[in-house]
């Protein structure tokens, strides 16, 4: 559960209102982020030992356009991957689309994200997204897609691939060896706490822990830090580990790794939790269930813990079968992992 990618968060300010957003941006939610927090955090994560990733989000970042190539300069500076998450409505024309990748990719940006789906279509074409599709290849930047979809969804999973591969006269097949996509439904909280995702159910994606608990950390425009950056964190107090404002990211999640709830919600995962608590249900995305336990048992969460801390521990977390995954993989690649191990000398 050590922490490897950072999310920031430039702005909640978006020019698109998605129905299904769960951060509840919109041309109206404004609150960007200070440039000197930015840079506190930036001079911050690169004393983390375990940083791999910034990724500048929003909102829509790329409308703080100075901030966010400056962003991007640092974190490469301090020898940090970096990825724009974006929804590419500046991708208006091909060559518009293209330039504007180029100055990210020269400030450092190694990956762009971008998503095309229902939610997305009464706010841009399918064009503009073949556009930033074709424009991240042009100047060897990595892409990637997202594609959330629902039982009404006229732009599902396979319409919403057709029409990008036929905009970049190219398969299908060859979109999906360029392009990392990823199929999801939404998860009711925020903009689409009111969705109807009935019948909706992510299946065994939830019968696992979630691995983005304190291995993914957000970084908010009013200084808050919270251990994951999924749809609940906005909903649930007991997902904010402190305020950058107020104290440094080291200490911040070192206090972190001493909680018991992100660490039982980490190997364990909420849908488990929720049935230790006698709850069922179905739910379409982890992060549904843990806005759930977060939300509506939250109490009955906190009252079990209290009285099963031992039990949670040794075999909620560290008898886990998330562990015994992990070190049967140990076992059956120990020669792999010896090899990348340094040497020590005598």
């Amino acid at each position: 559960m050590l922490p490897s990618l950072f999310s920031v968060f430039l702005d909640y300010k978006c020019n698109f209102a998605c129905a299904h957003c769960s951060v509840g941006s919109n041309p109206r939610t404004i609150l960007p982020m200070p440039r000197p927090l930015l840079l506190k955090f930036l001079r911050e994560v690169r004393a983390v030992p375990t940083a791999r990733v910034v990724v500048f989000t929003g909102g829509e970042p790329t409308l703080r356009r100075d901030v966010l190539l400056e962003g991007i300069r640092l974190a490469k500076d301090g020898n940090l991957l970096t990825r724009v998450v974006t929804n590419g409505y500046w991708a208006v024309t091909p060559k518009r689309a293209e330039a504007f990748a180029r100055q990210l990719r020269d400030a450092g940006l190694d990956e762009l994200n971008t998503s095309f789906d229902d939610f997305h279509s009464p706010f841009v074409a399918i064009d503009r997204i073949a556009n930033v599709i074709r424009a991240a290849g042009a100047v060897g930047v990595r892409v990637g897609l997202g594609v959330v979809v629902d039982k009404h969804a006229k732009f599902n999973a396979t319409t919403v691939r057709e029409g990008i591969a036929t905009a970049l006269g190219i398969s299908v097949g060859e979109l999906e060896r360029r392009v990392a996509i990823v199929d999801d439904y939404p998860a009711p909280t925020g903009t689409g706490e009111a969705l109807d995702v009935a019948g909706l159910d992510a299946g065994e994606k939830l019968n696992v822990g979630c691995a983005q608990v304190l291995r993914t950390v957000s970084i908010h425009p009013n200084g808050l830090v919270k251990a994951c950056c999924g749809h609940a964190m906005f909903y649930a107090p007991d997902l904010t580990v402190g305020n950058l404002q107020e104290e440094s990211l080291s200490d911040i999640l070192a206090r972190g790794q001493t909680n018991l709830v992100y660490w039982w919600i980490h190997m364990l995962g909420p849908k488990k939790i929720l049935e230790k608590l006698g709850v069922t249900g179905n739910y379409s995305h982890i992060c549904h269930a843990c806005h759930v336990l977060l939300s509506r048992h939250r109490d009955e969460m906190l009252a079990y813990l209290a009285s099963h801390k031992d039990d949670v521990l040794l075999n909620d977390v560290l008898l886990s079968d998330g562990v015994r995954r992990a070190a049967q993989v140990a076992v059956e690649r120990k020669d792999e992992i010896l090899s990348r191990l340094p040497r020590v000398t005598a």
